[in-house]
């Protein structure tokens, strides 16, 4: 974890101190956070730009934001790159990492603040002191005004430590920053109170997917939030698994099918990552040329990457080899266990494929009223765990099969580069994700007493709907207030397929964790329209207590959106 790569590598090591030490210290050195993590590949930041310079064209000559730059190989090349007319950098730890940016703090179009980014008060008045130049939006002349994409400012953040440093009830503080960065674009503060400002964001790898998943399951409430609030989120880097954990999975084909696009639109931009920097998806889809432009998922029978897969591989070629009594047996269970799961996946194919032509008839007709019965039975007849993985199953394609398809993370305009331990002191490997932050629905940027609070109202209506996000979404609307699920037909979009909709019902109707910006805000047109819609402290009231019984990630969002930033 602390062997050196590079010359910056070991210029950090040489510090000492990352150092395990025993008592006090004996050799006198810089006082710094010993948690964060630096950037200092040459070469990963160079790939990195190959896959950027060109969206980054458009920041040329911008104001540069730059927090915890530390050992200033990552700074150091968007400075070459956006050539800005000011870097502004904002670092905590200035008697350590100063000697290592030198060369950058010498120019005179650069500023160099020795203190935190993170902490609110000192960013403000950083904000306050040197970004003279920016305009400020104006929410008190023209209150519905969007805001507009500005491009002369652009902000870079390293926020990946290790050992993750805890706050309140956050596994990390760089978690509680990135959700009070999401928070500033609804609310127009911090950054994006001159307009939708696009942030780079190194993040711990384990970290990118509460605001990226690649799964329904993990599709949380910060991450809709999240896409409500930004027009894209890119894993421009990141590091490479090839079996994802448990609770990412989802049907290979989809991944796949996702792969393929995404290659699609890679050759057409003229993207291939450089050698080394390949993933396993990328490697995996690039071998199979022939599946490409194919319809796979909903074609194929659902396949979920189980470990036991990859065991049953490994026993099979051991009991070959050498057949022992011990090894019979594991063989036994494990392919009794693929048996299972070969019939399962038959089921859901058949289950999936069914409520597809059950969308395209008319929802009138005795056909449609028969079949979506009986589809409705047939999933209630299932055994408890085959209902259960069916209903992610199905949540996951209904997500994929909408254009575009509903999660970021299948939309990205490329594979994200593989990152190795070496890249970075101490070797731990980080994600640098890129935000471009969008004009959000009007009602979502009503927030504060003097506004109709509808923005407000959506949080806490959202806090229970992911509390309870496998409830079909008529009877998460009632939950919200009594009354108001009568109101589902007035939200035409969650009938219809094509904007994301099911014409279906009981278990075939949109369920609440499936369902599309858009479709969000329409429910939430119906509830601020609805003349029986309460105050906004009578919904705080009825639902704040759900709260607590919200996923962790969520429940410290909560301090993050009203804290102050920390060291």
């Amino acid at each position: 974890m602390l062997t050196p790569h590079g010359e910056t590598a070991e210029k950090l090591n040489d510090v000492g101190l990352w150092l395990p030490t025993r008592g006090r210290r004996t050799k006198k050195g810089p006082t710094a956070d010993k948690n964060r993590i630096n950037i200092t590949s040459e070469g990963l930041c160079d790939d990195i730009m190959k896959y950027l310079a060109p969206s980054l064209q458009r920041h040329r000559g911008c104001d540069l934001v730059d927090i915890n730059p530390g050992a200033g190989v990552w700074s150091r090349k968007l400075h070459e790159v956006v050539q800005p007319r000011k870097h502004i950098m904002m670092e905590k730890d200035a008697e350590l990492y100063a000697p290592f940016l030198q060369d950058l703090t010498a120019r005179d179009n650069v500023v160099f603040i020795p203190k935190s980014g993170i902490v609110w008060k000192d960013l403000t008045v950083m904000l306050r002191e040197h970004l003279k130049g920016q305009a400020e939006m104006s929410q008190a002349l023209a209150p519905d005004a969007a805001p507009e994409r500005n491009d002369t400012l652009l902000i870079s953040v390293n926020l990946s430590m290790y050992p993750p440093k805890s706050f309140q009830l956050f596994d990390c503080v760089s978690t509680m920053v990135m959700y009070q960065f999401m928070s500033s674009i609804r609310t127009a503060s911090l950054f994006q109170r001159y307009g939708l400002v696009r942030m780079l964001i190194w993040v711990n790898d384990d970290g990118k997917r509460k605001l990226l998943p690649r799964s329904v399951v993990r599709r949380k409430r910060s991450a809709f939030e999240a896409s409500l609030s930004c027009e894209w989120i890119h894993e421009i880097a990141g590091k490479d698994v090839e079996i994802e954990n448990r609770n990412e999975l989802r049907d290979e084909w989809i991944n796949m099918e996702s792969g393929y696009q995404t290659l699609r639109r890679m050759e057409a931009a003229g993207l291939t990552p450089p050698p080394g920097r390949e993933t396993y998806t990328y490697r995996n889809l690039t071998a199979q040329p022939e599946l490409a432009g194919k319809r796979l998922a909903g074609v194929e029978q659902p396949r979920l990457e189980r470990p036991f897969r990859a065991e049953l591989e490994e026993i099979e070629a051991e009991h070959n080899a050498r057949p022992t009594p011990d090894l019979l047996a594991r063989l036994k269970k494990l392919r009794f266990r693929q048996k299972y799961d070969h019939e399962d996946s038959s089921t859901y194919l058949a289950l999936i494929q069914e409520r597809e032509a059950l969308s395209r008839l008319p929802p009138d007709s005795p056909e449609f009223i028969q079949g979506d019965a009986a589809w409705s039975r047939k999933i209630l007849d299932l055994k408890k765990n085959t209902r259960k993985e069916f209903v992610m199953v199905r949540d996951n394609y209904h997500l994929f099969r909408q254009s575009p398809p509903s999660l970021l993370w299948d939309q990205r305009p490329y594979e994200p580069l593989a990152v190795h331990p070496e890249d970075f002191f101490p070797n731990i490997p980080c994600t640098l994700l890129d935000f471009q932050p969008k004009a959000m629905h009007p009602l979502l940027r009503q927030t504060g007493p003097t506004t109709s609070r509808a923005g407000d109202m959506s949080d806490i209506m959202l806090r229970f709907w992911f509390a309870h996000s496998l409830l079909p979404a008529s009877k998460a609307m009632d939950g919200v207030w009594p009354g108001f699920g009568q109101l589902y037909d007035q939200c035409p979009s969650l009938r219809d397929t094509a904007r994301g909709g099911s014409p279906l019902s009981g278990q075939g109707e949109v369920c609440a964790r499936a369902l599309n910006p858009q479709q969000w805000e329409e429910v939430l047109e119906a509830f601020i329209d609805w003349p029986f819609r309460p105050s906004y402290a009578q919904l705080v009231g009825r639902l704040v207590d759900d709260h607590e019984h919200d996923d962790v990630d969520d429940e410290s969002k909560t301090s993050a959106q009203g804290s102050p930033g920390t060291s």
